[in-house]
């Protein structure tokens, strides 16, 4: 299949033929029609401190995405939540499940959490296999916004948790994608409690 690669340390990506993913027996195989690209995968093509720091060459990256689950394993298709066909985006932080943290509902604070796309092939490529567990269902939403459901999600829990909306607030000048869905986030009247 096509992937980009992160081959090397230094600057820059390749576009490469690697192997389609094993789907393990928690996992689905998913056929990537759209994804979206972070200021992340910038920091790993230019290869900056953090990238240099964090990435272990080789890696696909990329971990905003959509797509058609192809393949299930066993495990994931026995759980009856999704079925081959569902179109489905992704949790890209996936947790050990295990520890202290996780157990008690804690799994954002993992100390063993692996990023697809930084800490394991990711989703620029034709194919991505992912834990059942952090797959989503798009519900009817089509693929080009499934693919920025994580950047839209962040978005919201910023504005939502700091309780903006209906607050005056200073917005910095210069804006990225992300800013922009935040500041339309904010601008969004909410009933009162």
């Amino acid at each position: 299949m096509r992937a980009l690669v992160k081959t090397s340390p230094g600057i820059g990506m390749e576009l490469r033929d690697v192997p389609v993913p094993a789907c393990g027996p928690n996992d689905v195989l998913i056929r990537v029609h759209h994804a979206g690209v972070c200021g992340t995968d910038l920091h790993i093509w230019e290869w900056d401190s953090w990238a240099s720091n964090r990435l272990k060459p080789p890696v696909v990256i990329g971990h905003e995405f959509a797509g058609r689950i192809e393949k299930m394993g066993a495990e994931a298709k026995a759980e009856g939540l999704l079925a081959i066909g569902d179109l489905v985006t992704a949790e890209g932080h996936i947790i050990c499940g295990h520890c202290l943290q996780c157990r008690t509902g804690n799994g954002h604070l993992c100390q063993r959490t692996s990023i697809i796309g930084v800490d394991r092939d990711g989703a620029f490529a034709d194919y991505i296999a992912m834990p059942a567990s952090n797959v989503m269902k798009l519900g009817g939403i089509p693929t080009e916004v499934g693919a920025i459901m994580d950047p839209m999600g962040n978005a919201f829990h910023t504005v939502l948790t700091a309780e903006i909306p209906g607050s005056v607030v200073l917005v910095r000048c210069r804006l990225g994608n992300l800013d922009e869905v935040e500041v339309g986030v904010a601008n969004v009247d909410r009933p009162d409690p």
